[in-house]
């Protein structure tokens, strides 16, 4: 998995490329999202638009990356999910405690309500 940040409108973007699956590659989504709370960069958009698939464990880094973030007083939304991985999302109920959007610009739109 690959991550590029970049931000728009106050809100950092991390576009997350490949496949997330568990080792030290996937736990950089974790950290990064820690970072940006403790740099008191609270609005973060996870864009998939370029993820093939996520593994149980990669569920889990996501999981735990929401859970600091949002600990810390941040806002995370999720954007372009394919229909693999949203159906994986909905699966295991994942989708019920996570903000996804369909696209980009809805996720942006999100974070000025």
């Amino acid at each position: 998995m690959k991550i590029k940040q970049r931000e728009a409108n106050g809100v950092v973007i991390l576009d997350v490329s490949g496949e997330m699956y568990g080792g030290p590659e996937n736990m950089k989504l974790r950290d990064v999202a820690k970072q940006l709370a403790e740099d008191g960069k609270l609005k973060l958009l996870i864009n998939f638009a370029k993820v093939k698939w996520i593994a149980s464990t990669g569920l889990g880094i996501l999981v735990s990356a929401k859970v600091s973030f949002e600990g810390a007083g941040g806002a995370l939304k999720l954007c372009s999910l394919n229909e693999r991985v949203l159906t994986l999302f909905q699966v295991t109920k994942i989708a019920t405690t996570m903000s996804l959007y369909p696209n980009e610009e809805e996720a942006l739109a999100a974070f000025a309500d």
